[in-house]
């Protein structure tokens, strides 16, 4: 990842501010980063005893809801699998028509991820598939595992109890920021990734220090000018999930009502992902010519602003200019237009940009964004690993079931 433009917005304040937390976070290194560190490590190794199941399945199943979901459809359309179906939400009609299009459900392997393992979604999920399993007289304990903490809780005694294994997502890590732990990398394994570029990846995002003072400098910068939406419009299809993976992070780490010492803790922007050039179309109005309270962050990808196949002929005066180029040359063209006119218009933003769709830039781009948020919320002396306003809605939730 690199910058391709940077504003000229950025005091000396905000770079020492950045530079002072990510210097913090890396060299002390928090427990939540060592821990991912550790497994990234490891997982080469020890999860080829995974390797019975990945031959003998295709299709696999995962239950899972915010970041125990999110970062692995990051993983499949980033890097083009498409043998995995994603359980995220309780609504009803969607949940049973997946379950028609799975065919033969003994072909299917089934992974339930809870970093609490008392995720309402995901428990209610399981009980209905477990269910739809003993009706078509199918055991679903013999083709599933586990994720969630190492401790006792309401998955871990489901699968002590009919002998499901288990890995560990370590309790220092967040369900959002666990696509590195064995969350991402299990998956990642049935989907024959290479492991080891994970690794790489990550730890070559953890020593960019100087990209990411930058960024981060940009950010706060951006608060400081009262900026309130913070935009990430990715140039490619393929990071349309990586946008959501995003939202979750930026909004359930940054968004708190208290800071680290008891008081009302400091405004940050609401994210908001786009992808273009569709959004160009939907969206860019209400940036160029709304309220003048938004920070764009551009991140484009050579790899899609290229493309194999030229034009070698055309068919109409609206398209005369293509003649000879990639369709990739065309969204490169819109992704430097729009930037150019954003910038005439004195909307603040920046450009980053990444090269390869391959595992090792997927991991660089997952660390940067992780690193970044923590150290955004050192230099504003909030809690990134907390989530209050959520926990409230779960004990509100559990009273109405009990109400019904």
């Amino acid at each position: 990842m690199r910058f391709l433009i940077q504003s000229n917005l950025v005091k000396k304040s905000h770079l020492d501010l950045a530079e002072k937390a990510v210097q913090k976070l890396i060299t002390k290194k928090t427990p939540l980063i060592v821990a991912l560190l550790s497994q990234l490590e490891k997982a080469s190794v020890e999860l080829q005893s995974l390797e019975t199941i990945k031959n003998k399945y295709k299709k696999f199943a995962v239950v899972g809801i915010g970041g125990s979901s999110l970062g692995l459809q990051v993983f499949t359309q980033f890097l083009s699998k498409s043998n995995f179906t994603f359980f995220d939400n309780v609504d009803a009609n969607e949940f049973e028509q997946k379950m028609q299009k799975m065919g033969a459900l003994e072909e299917v392997f089934w992974l339930f991820i809870s970093k609490s393992g008392e995720t309402i979604e995901t428990l209610a999920t399981l009980e209905f598939i477990d269910q739809i399993y003993s009706e078509h007289k199918l055991n679903l304990k013999k083709q599933a595992l586990v994720m969630t903490e190492k401790k006792q809780n309401t998955l871990t005694l489901w699968a002590e109890k009919n002998e499901v294994p288990q890995y560990e997502i370590p309790v220092a890590v967040g369900g959002r920021f666990s696509i590195l732990s064995y969350v991402g990398l299990v998956p990642a394994y049935f989907m024959n990734l290479n492991l080891k570029a994970f690794e790489v990846g990550a730890q070559k995002a953890l020593s960019d220090q100087e990209i990411l003072t930058s960024f981060v400098a940009e950010c706060l910068a951006s608060f400081d000018r009262e900026e309130w939406v913070s935009v990430l419009w990715s140039y490619s299809s393929k990071l349309k999930n990586f946008c959501f993976w995003w939202q979750q992070l930026w909004a359930e780490s940054l968004a708190k009502k208290v800071d680290l010492n008891g008081d009302p803790a400091k405004r940050v922007s609401t994210p908001l992902p786009l992808i273009g050039a569709s959004d160009q179309h939907s969206v860019l109005q209400q940036i160029n010519e709304g309220y003048r309270d938004k920070f764009v962050i551009f991140l484009r990808s050579t790899e899609a602003e290229s493309g194999t196949i030229k034009l070698n002929q055309t068919q109409t005066l609206a398209t005369k200019a293509l003649l000879g180029l990639k369709l990739g040359e065309l969204l490169k063209a819109e992704a430097i237009s729009t930037q150019q006119s954003l910038t005439e218009e004195n909307i603040s933003n920046i450009t980053l940009q990444i090269d390869e769709f391959n595992e090792e830039t997927l991991a660089s781009l997952i660390m940067f964004m992780q690193i970044s948020v923590l150290a955004l919320g050192e230099a504003l002396a909030l809690n990134p690993l907390n989530q209050p306003g959520v926990e409230r809605g779960k004990v509100i939730c559990k009273k109405i079931l009990n109400e019904i």
